[in-house]
């Protein structure tokens, strides 16, 4: 095999990848495009926060639409705890975003019994 042949099969080889690699690069483009569905439909879910209660447990804040939702998420299930509108002085693309339960008076009175002794030792 001579040095021509070798440099032609190289030359063949990195067009090849070249192809695959740009094939790739454009579906992966058209799946994202595709799986973002329309623009600005208004059903983005914005994660806010989220506080640990348990090794595999935790109390998470998010905004769906014009509400804000307490959501307990176990590892077999997850629970809307509570359901508020969203503020109206707070449009929904603001960051960064302040959480609805701040301080213990601002958790509501059925949290606080979900909670029980984690919010106690606070």
């Amino acid at each position: 095999m001579t040095a021509l042949t070798a440099l032609l099969d190289l030359a063949t080889v990195g067009v090849a990848l070249a192809i695959v690699l740009a094939l790739a690069f454009f579906s992966l483009k058209l799946l994202k495009r595709a799986q973002a569905g329309k623009p600005g439909a208004g059903d983005e879910i914005r994660y806010v926060r989220a506080l640990p209660v348990g090794p595999r447990e935790r109390l998470t804040v998010v905004e769906y639409r014009d509400e804000v939702l307490l959501l307990g998420v176990t590892a077999g299930q997850i629970t809307i705890i509570d359901r508020r509108p969203r503020p109206a002085e707070e449009p929904a693309a603001e960051e960064p975003a302040q959480p609805v339960w701040t301080t213990k008076a601002a958790v509501p009175a059925n949290i606080r019994r979900f909670l029980g002794k984690t919010l106690a030792r606070e």
